[in-house]
């Protein structure tokens, strides 16, 4: 697993991160994820509600890729790894119990991403750089 700095940390949690997938034939397909957050310093977490493209795509391969910048700063990051979905479980119901997501959607799951790589993103010659 690669470790989140403060920074990166700092930054998945002041910012707007997308999240992408691909489908079974290969299809791209990234959105924004406002509810992607840190959970420790090797996990993401989100909040499933659409259960449409993304969501698909997770139970077909599990593969992701988070983008998140500083738009001002021309600076960001790209963590990669796999997604396990928790829906209907102990753990969804644990963890969802603390939000209000119920209150706007009829149904909910628990994404936790396990980072596996990291990049920068910076607007610089440095861009892509494999920083874990």
């Amino acid at each position: 697993m690669a470790i989140l700095s403060q920074n990166m940390q700092d930054m998945i949690n002041d910012q707007f991160p997308f999240l992408a997938t691909t489908s079974p034939d290969g299809s791209p397909q990234v959105g924004p994820k406002g509810s992607l957050h840190v959970l420790d310093d090797s996990h993401l977490i989100y909040y499933e509600h659409t259960f449409r493209h993304a969501y698909e795509n997770l139970l077909t391969n599990g593969l992701v890729a988070v983008a998140v910048v500083d738009r001002s700063a021309e600076k960001g990051f790209r963590f990669e790894g796999k997604a396990h979905i928790h829906e209907n479980d102990d753990y969804a119901s644990e963890i969802l119990a603390k939000t209000k997501i119920y209150d706007r959607f009829p149904r909910a799951a628990v994404v936790i991403i396990d980072v596996e790589r990291i990049y920068k993103l910076d607007n610089t010659l440095d861009a892509g750089m494999r920083l874990a």
